[in-house]
């Protein structure tokens, strides 16, 4: 395992014990959206840290509620961390296509509908 992939697991072994220990509903030190904070209005991302919070706790009812459309995009989210970790899966057809324009443009396009229409709600 290069450096590279120790880095990456070691952040996000840090992230995710932050978010057992931590609440984000509560604690200051928790990072609050730029966007909701000058605007009121929901980013794309929004509530990402709480519904990992209520994931790392089994909450899957509470997740779903912060933000639906992101937590179906967390399989596609690991898979692309995952192909960033193994270079033999990197190189599969499948890590190809999920990192093709094919897939990520229309999947940025959708994250910011879901932007707008998420504060239409």
């Amino acid at each position: 395992m290069n450096r590279q992939s120790i880095f990456i697991l070691s952040f996000i072994a840090v992230v995710l014990v932050l978010l057992v220990v931590g609440n984000p509903y509560s604690d200051a030190w928790f990072l609050k959206c730029p966007l909701h904070f000058l605007t009121g209005y929901q980013c794309p991302l929004c509530g990402m840290q709480r519904q990992l919070h209520a994931l790392m706790h089994f909450d899957f009812s509470e997740a779903w509620r912060l933000n639906q459309f992101l937590l179906i995009l967390y399989p596609y989210f690991i898979f692309i961390l995952l192909s960033l970790l193994f270079p033999k899966l990197a190189a599969s057809r499948v890590a190809k296509l999920c990192n093709s324009n094919k897939v990520v443009l229309p999947l940025i396009a959708l994250l910011l509908l879901w932007g707008v229409f998420r504060n239409l709600m």
